[in-house]
């Protein structure tokens, strides 16, 4: 705020170390567009206010102080009016053609995610179709191993058990074989 040490109807105009552009006092906020309301408060404005100083008592101009606190009070409702206004447009969705471009986001996000999803199962699958592949490779390969081990040991067994039916029925050493077809009657002389 600035006051000079110009006369005034109401008394001389303190000085203060701003002074407006041109030297002069910047006068009270004027008239906006509508009867009774007045221009918004710029940062200039504030800075560069003037206030009469009044005869005969030490102070402002009460008048003046009221009014300029009153646009200042004004301006600042508007300006947290404005600023809520803009934090309600930034937390909703804009609609025309921004919510369109949501809109179709929207649609080709769930349009990728289903395809995600089908590839998944594709995927799912196949894994299990190579599962069951390997499964029985792997059954085939352990039946081929067990019929080769059961082979080896069926020959060992046949082998072993040729051995003793020979010692069974082979004569003990010093028999002849005439002694043994005598105790044998199956066997022709």
């Amino acid at each position: 705020m600035h006051v000079t040490h110009e006369e005034h109807d109401h008394g001389p105009v303190l000085p203060h170390s701003h002074a407006s552009a041109g030297g002069a006092p910047v006068p009270l906020p004027v008239q906006g567009n509508v009867p009774g309301q007045f221009a918004l408060l710029t940062a200039p404005m504030v800075h560069h206010q003037v206030f009469t100083v009044v005869r005969l008592r030490s102070g402002y101009d009460l008048a003046e102080v009221d009014t300029f606190l009153a646009h200042v009070e004004t301006t600042l409702s508007l300006l947290w009016q404005d600023n809520a206004r803009l934090r309600e447009r930034l937390s909703t969705p804009p609609t025309g053609v921004g919510g369109e471009t949501i809109a179709a986001a929207r649609r080709e996000a769930r349009r990728i995610v289903a395809a995600a999803h089908e590839d998944a199962e594709r995927l799912r699958g196949e894994a299990a179709a190579a599962a069951d592949a390997l499964a029985q490779a792997a059954r085939l390969a352990i039946g081929e191993r067990l019929d080769g081990v059961i082979a080896d040991h069926g020959r060992h067994l046949h082998d072993t058990l040729r051995a003793l039916l020979d010692d069974i029925v082979a004569p003990p050493p010093g028999e002849t074989a005439a002694v043994r077809a005598h105790d044998d009657p199956a066997e022709p002389d």
